[in-house]
């Protein structure tokens, strides 16, 4: 019988070859259910024998412990934009500037799909997966690692194909970096979308949206399954052993890389606008969405002597499509309600045939823009589909009223609950008052030092309904948005009430049993319902009631943080339990008093203030008063003789000792305040393993350095 690290060896072996084989779209020899059977064996095993787990094992695609924040690294070659071309002249132009800085009237071209989704650059040393970073803003970018692990689609080792003969690809360099985009199949995305829906939730916009959405999340167990990745490129590379971008290709697909199968070389102008032709016909009969092709010089020598513009290289183009339009009539307008309390116009129309599927239904954003446009019931209105999935109304065709069109009226109540919406407006249109009104007072007052009547300032127009961006119902116990703001109130960051999974949440709300917060804290009294629920035993039971009560002692941070306040996370919540001790002071602040917290603001202030105040939010607060629910913040002790007391703590880089939010108690416990970002004000920065831009900053400002060994010492 083998032993167990045999076992773990061929498991791997075994995962890793069906991957390999997802990866490049042949047949992986596994159904679903037996891959499945094997990593939970591999699993079990790696439990038991924890010195045989490797980074690179299939198993580490869980992608590790939720984190606090994103850490910014600097690319080592900049990802650059590519400049847009929207007809043939201007391919042909670019073609014959290209071919005259090369001193040639040809050239070989690669070209292939632009997949819309998201820009990603992966970073392998000797062949294993050791950063992923996005794209950001050319320069920089969020390091998402831990998010891109869970994804299936990038290998988390590259390798040359065991079952194939040696190929003429080079060796795998020490340094690679392979920059693509990774994307939401339309199939995946249609059954994420069914799945919400069914669970009464909004759907997702667009599959690239969802895709950057779920890829900045904080938990990777939150990622959504079946993302997939196609390389289009690379960045630092220690070994420059290609010549051409097609070699490149072909070298990283036999070390198991996913790359464009749609991918074409062409001599000339024409031929490339064939390929572009072709392709458009071929686009709409993919798993995903395009909204162009890139064209770029195959040999890399001539990409070195074309170089870049300062935004974009002059080697590459991408030619867009036209946006798709049709015309239909707009029925009527209905207001939903989605989980965050946002009231969304939907449009119904008649239905019509756009982008090879027939739709009846688009989104109008907002009230805003639907005064802008002046779009009103019964027009005749433009809709696009420009990698959109869900279309939208461009524009009405006022030329075709025949004056039976009606206006569309906006809700002042929620349609679900009746509380009275909340408006939001454009924040540029605000921040612009802002300016103007603090203007006004630097003014008035140098004016008055000097003696003089203030001169006039410029006044920007005043907000009006053309500026709105949004309307929310504030009411954290609407039957539209109650069962998702049970499951985030009840979460880890929050109250943490372990037992209270979503299952056992939606369980007691069929139930009747959670018609608020409040009835939360009271499931004590019903003791024995809750026995007689399905899969209810006296020790489940017993856990939850335990849980529930630890959880009337979390404290006002926690309360604030799960009540779900527009522009509220946890740091605002903190501030807010810090600053005002109890939610009675609290309560009793007006919105200039919530504003002067460090790092809150009017926005946030007016959001606080309108939700402490109106009928929903007291029902709130007095439901958790009256069910014994802790609204005030303990005064924690702060060792005053720490040599950290009063000083700006940076944390970055892996701990092996503490997790970050552990650290970061622990610090604020000994008087430090703890920061997300490196300043001139910090004064010390812990590094953990794999510290990136933070350190170097630190480094560059002169600020003190510690790594985990120097802060166990000093604690």
């Amino acid at each position: 019988m083998p032993d167990a690290a045999t076992t773990i060896r061929q498991l791997r072996d075994q995962l890793n070859r069906a991957d390999r084989l997802y990866r490049l779209g042949q047949e992986t020899g596994m159904s679903d259910l037996q891959w499945d059977q094997a990593l939970k064996q591999l699993e079990t095993l790696e439990t038991q024998h924890p010195g045989l787990v490797t980074p690179d094992s299939p198993t580490q695609r869980v992608g590790g412990e939720p984190i606090d924040g994103f850490e910014t690294v600097a690319h080592r070659i900049p990802m650059l934009s590519i400049e847009n071309t929207y007809n043939r002249d201007e391919v042909e132009a670019w073609y014959t500037r290209t071919t005259k800085a090369c001193g040639t009237d040809k050239l070989e071209l690669a070209i292939e799909p632009k997949i819309d989704g998201v820009a990603l650059s992966l970073r392998y040393e000797n062949g294993r997966l050791t950063r992923a970073l996005t794209r950001g803003d050319g320069t920089k970018g969020d390091d998402i690692t831990h998010n891109i692990k869970t994804v299936r689609h990038i290998p988390l080792t590259l390798a040359p194909h065991a079952d194939a003969e040696r190929s003429e690809a080079p060796d795998i360099p020490e340094v690679l970096e392979i920059r693509g985009e990774v994307f939401l199949p339309q199939d995946t995305f249609d059954a994420v979308n069914t799945d919400k829906i069914a669970r009464g939730e909004d759907p997702f916009m667009n599959p690239r949206n969802t895709t950057a959405g779920t890829l900045k999340q904080k938990d990777p167990a939150k990622v959504i399954r079946g993302l997939r990745f196609i390389a289009y490129g690379k960045g630092e590379v220690s070994d420059e052993a290609f010549t051409s971008h097609t070699d490149f290709t072909a070298a990283i697909k036999s070390w198991g890389m996913p790359v464009h199968e749609h991918e074409g070389i062409v001599a000339s102008a024409d031929d490339a606008w064939a390929w572009i032709e072709h392709f458009d016909q071929l686009r709409h009969e993919l798993s995903y969405a395009t909204d162009g092709v890139v064209i770029k010089v195959n040999r890399y020598d001539l990409q070195t002597q074309l170089g870049s513009r300062s935004k974009s290289p002059r080697w590459c183009i991408a030619y867009k499509f036209a946006a798709e339009q049709a015309r239909t009539k707009l029925l009527k307008v209905e207001w939903q309600v989605g989980k965050t309390g946002k009231l969304t116009p939907r449009a119904t129309m008649q239905p019509t045939l756009l982008a090879g599927t027939t739709v009846s239904h688009a989104t109008l954003h907002n009230y805003g823009e639907i005064l802008r446009k002046d779009i009103r019931i019964g027009d005749t209105v433009v809709i696009e589909k420009a990698g959109e999935i869900i279309p939208q109304v461009v524009e009405a065709v006022t030329n075709l009223r025949d004056g039976s069109e009606e206006l569309i009226i906006a809700p002042d109540h929620c349609p679900e609950c009746g509380t009275p919406v909340q408006i939001e407006y454009d924040s540029k249109r605000v921040n612009e008052l802002a300016v103007y009104e603090r203007a006004v007072e630097r003014e008035k007052d140098k004016a008055e030092k000097e003696g003089r009547a203030p001169e006039a300032i410029a006044k920007p127009k005043p907000l009006g309904p053309t500026d709105e961006s949004a309307r929310y119902c504030p009411n954290p116990e609407c039957p539209a948005q109650f069962r998702e703001r049970l499951i985030h109130f009840v979460g880890r960051n929050q109250m943490d009430i372990d037992a209270l999974g979503e299952k056992t949440l939606h369980q007691l709300a069929d139930a009747g049993l959670l018609n608020n917060l409040g009835d939360i804290f009271r499931l004590k009294d019903h003791r024995e319902q809750l026995l007689g629920l399905e899969r209810m035993g006296e020790k489940k039971v017993d856990n939850l009631i335990e849980g529930v009560e630890q959880a009337k002692t979390r404290g006002l941070q926690r309360v604030l943080t799960g009540l779900t306040i527009r522009h509220i996370g946890a740091g605002g919540a903190k501030r807010l339990a810090q600053a005002f001790g109890d939610i009675d002071a609290l309560l009793q602040a007006d919105e200039e008093k919530i504003a002067a917290v460090e790092d809150i603001g009017p926005i946030t202030a007016a959001s606080v203030h309108t939700f402490l105040h109106n009928n929903a939010g007291q029902h709130v607060i007095t439901e958790l008063r009256e069910a014994g629910v802790d609204l005030s913040a303990p005064q924690k002790e702060v060792a005053r003789d720490s040599p950290l007391a009063g000083k700006t703590v940076v944390i970055t880089g892996t701990l092996e000792q503490f997790g970050r939010n552990e650290l970061k108690a622990l610090l604020e416990s000994l008087g430090a305040k703890v920061s997300g970002s490196v300043s001139k004000n910090t004064d010390l920065l812990i590094a953990g393993e794999k510290a990136g831009s933070k350190l170097k900053k630190a480094q560059d400002l002169g600020v003190a350095v510690w790594d985990e060994a120097t802060l166990l010492k000093s604690l």
